[in-house]
């Protein structure tokens, strides 16, 4: 299995207007449309960075190698990062292979 994980800032703009929480369901709802619909993706979830440091943390388990290469350019991912691109910056990423 691989662990997606993902830290993004919200862009200063979304942060002038206040609009953290309502970004922050858009981007839930986004999330949602690759949940059952993406073959190798488990889960995938989003939300706000507990630990500090980062705004967001983009989790998804995806079943192998080859299930990530594949949700990278998977129309649904595609359309998920578009949306994403006025609303988050900064992005750190870790992927980590695990045998479960």
């Amino acid at each position: 299995m691989i662990r997606h994980i993902l830290f993004w800032n919200y862009t200063k703009k979304v942060k002038d207007e206040g609009k953290e929480a309502e970004m922050l369901r858009f981007l839930q709802d986004s999330v949602e449309t690759m949940n059952g619909n993406i073959d190798g993706l488990l889960h995938a979830e989003i939300g706000p960075n507990v630990a500090g440091g980062y705004d967001l943390v983009f989790y998804a388990e995806l079943r192998d190698e080859e299930s990530l290469k594949a949700f990278r350019d998977h129309p649904l991912h595609v359309a998920h990062r578009e949306r994403c691109r006025d609303i988050v910056t900064d992005r750190l990423c870790g992927d980590l292979a695990t045998t479960l």
